[in-house]
């Protein structure tokens, strides 16, 4: 019977941990002067980036680029541009949205969403841990 727990106990402690929403992830590659992307997730780390090269008479050229409606900075204004964000977002839907011109070149774009674990799914696991730990101090002489 003790055993039954203690196996019970360690299988709900390793199924909370495993326990998260999905991850989400994408990628573009466009050459229109105005281009929105848009994406629902789960709460969690919103990152991602977005990039041109221009050379010569053939590229793109970035002007502005929205995550949210949040302006994002250009790390590499010039000939090059390179977008790049990171921030906490909330369950929802998302928007990205690249502002240009084309040169006969295009720009890409990535973006990610690492999902937190619930609260629930934690709280299970320490309990589960805590059983373990509960048990396994009993039994010691």
């Amino acid at each position: 019977m003790k055993r039954t727990a203690v196996w019970m106990a360690l299988a709900l402690s390793v199924l909370a941990t495993g326990a998260r929403a999905e991850d989400v992830d994408g990628s573009f590659v466009s050459s229109s002067s105005t281009y929105l992307t848009g994406f629902a997730s789960d709460a969690g780390l919103l990152t991602g980036s977005v990039m041109s090269s221009f050379t010569g008479k053939a590229g793109y050229d970035i002007f502005k680029v929205l995550v949210d409606g949040n302006s994002v900075p250009d790390l590499l204004p010039g000939l090059n541009d390179y977008y790049a964000f990171s921030a906490p977002v909330l369950a929802g839907f998302h928007t990205i949205a690249v502002f240009g011109k084309s040169y006969g070149g295009s720009f890409v774009g990535s973006y990610g969403v690492a999902t937190v674990p619930e609260p629930e799914s934690l709280a299970l696991a320490l309990a589960g841990l805590g059983i373990v730990a509960g048990v396994a101090r009993r039994r010691m002489p």
